[in-house]
């Protein structure tokens, strides 16, 4: 039999046990998490995507699986991650898990550019909608290069939003300054797919 005297010193147990697990399954809010409004890569993987998920009580969620559907966008060509990139990649869906304080910061490897509706979930719950696809590799060979200097000087002075390298919501002479950082950036072993009629994102090895 258990003892009186351990009675209440187990309904504390029980109800830390309990606490412990409401706050691990605490649900991402989109009205408080927070994802970048421009969605940049680089083949060189150093063009980051910062997304903050929290609760609907402003609380960090840690640990939470947040997901990048590219499914919509086949002319972005995904590159292998690194051996110490943070991020693994499902089909057309890079996935990646947030700090303790809720916080990812995830710089992407891959190339090309894509006008459509980017969905970013946080624990399966779609925390937001993002229009466009900006990389330096503007063509999608998976090389930063001339090629790509003209392709982005066409679309100066626009509101292109595939040109809009530095987020300002105009492809202004900051973008292709912005370019040329990046310039001679590739990925190692790939070879770039062409988008297929089936709408996903395929990735090659040599």
């Amino acid at each position: 039999m258990i003892s009186r005297r351990l009675v209440p010193a187990l309904l504390l147990v029980a109800l830390g046990i309990l606490l412990t697990a409401t706050a691990h399954a605490a649900l991402p809010s989109p009205a408080t998490s927070f994802v970048d409004p421009c969605l940049r890569v680089c083949p060189g993987g150093d063009m980051g995507i910062h997304v903050v998920v929290r609760d609907a009580s402003n609380n960090p969620v840690s640990l939470s699986t947040v997901s990048i559907h590219f499914c919509t966008c086949p002319g972005v060509v995904l590159c292998p991650p690194g051996p110490n990139d943070p991020y693994t990649i499902n089909g057309c869906m890079v996935s990646a898990v947030t700090n303790a304080v809720g916080v990812l910061d995830l710089g992407i490897r891959a190339g090309g550019v894509c006008v459509d509706s980017l969905l970013v979930f946080a624990d399966g719950i779609l925390l937001a909608v993002r229009p466009a696809v900006v990389s330096p590799d503007q063509d999608g060979n998976l090389t930063v290069n001339a090629v790509d200097n003209g392709i982005l000087g066409a679309k100066l002075g626009t509101t292109d939003p595939t040109g809009d390298l530095n987020c300002s919501g105009l492809v202004d002479i900051g973008d292709p300054n912005a370019l040329l950082a990046h310039s001679g950036h590739s990925c190692q072993a790939v070879v770039p797919v062409q988008p297929g009629s089936w709408g996903t994102i395929k990735i090659h090895y040599r």
